[in-house]
């Protein structure tokens, strides 16, 4: 079990890192992204080798399975380094398409049996309203990565506040006997 100070102190001390980690994200969004995509090339470079290797070695279940992934794993993680802006873009388009197909299965799913009244209007609107903001995003890519950016960059200092708080607060737990 965890003392209640170690916890407190692992709280306070993440939800600052969240704090931080968030306010680069509002305050320099642009940068933000180009850390973000270079440490996802390295970190898809580094598990596409080792995911390569394991297969190489018969340690994966599948192990001409977990030699392709792992390949383009590689690939994938020198692209993103190569062409930053590309990856930027395509992660972009991806989450456009993501929020314009989650926006229509909102508004097939109202009138699903079952769904009715409030739940139904609710679910309309939150359709309509993703399939607008994926268009945006597609016609806008630069305001739309920006926009998630900052969304990003709020969440996690939202996130790293209630970190803090949740570090003063819980109470301490029962230690085992």
């Amino acid at each position: 079990m965890q003392s209640r100070g170690a916890w407190m102190a692992l709280s306070i001390l993440t939800g600052l890192l969240m704090i931080v980690l968030g306010g680069l994200f509002l305050a320099r969004p642009g940068l933000s992204l180009a850390s973000v995509i270079l440490l996802f090339g390295i970190f898809a470079i580094v598990y596409g080798v080792a995911l390569a290797a394991a297969g190489m070695m018969g340690r994966a279940e599948s192990r001409w399975g977990a030699i392709v992934v792992g390949v383009l794993a590689v690939i994938v993680g020198i692209i993103a380094l190569v062409w930053p802006g590309l990856t930027s873009l395509t992660l972009l388009y991806i989450i456009a398409a993501w929020i314009i197909v989650s926006g229509i299965t909102d508004i097939a799913g109202a009138f699903m049996n079952g769904v009715g009244g409030g739940q139904r209007l609710w679910l309309i609107v939150l359709g309509i309203l993703s399939i607008i903001v994926g268009i945006i995003f597609f016609a806008h890519p630069v305001n739309g990565a920006l926009a998630l950016l900052w969304l990003v960059g709020l969440y996690l200092v939202v996130l790293g506040l209630m970190r803090i708080i949740d570090g003063f607060t819980r109470p301490p737990q029962a230690q085992a006997a």
